[in-house]
């Protein structure tokens, strides 16, 4: 089994914003570390000239080669109202959403 730190199960909980029991965090522990087991066992398969059988380009069953749908491009906005423009309701320099919350 794959040693996972305490200091790894505690970052990584952090970042999800999880708080653990001590009970849970020997069992999230354990469960992480199976979890990067898994991994390195799939890593350790050779898939080379395996081609890929579905992908979310895929369509009705075709089997399409992976692109993009469009080319990334860059550059320069003018201002926050460039950036703005778009947005469906605003307030001031902020874009304007539904509360979700109650």
């Amino acid at each position: 089994m794959a040693k996972i730190s305490a200091d790894t199960v505690k970052k990584v909980a952090r970042l999800a914003n999880l708080r653990f029991s001590a009970d849970q965090f020997k069992d999230y522990t354990k469960k992480f570390a199976s979890v990067v087991d898994y991994v390195e066992k799939l890593n350790s398969l050779d898939t080379s000239g395996v081609e890929p059988t579905s992908h979310v380009l895929s369509g009705e069953g075709k089997i399409e080669p992976l692109k993009n749908t469009r080319d990334d491009n860059t550059g320069r906005f003018a201002g926050v109202d460039d950036i703005l423009k778009n947005a469906p309701e605003r307030a001031g320099r902020l874009i304007k959403v539904p509360k979700v919350i109650d």
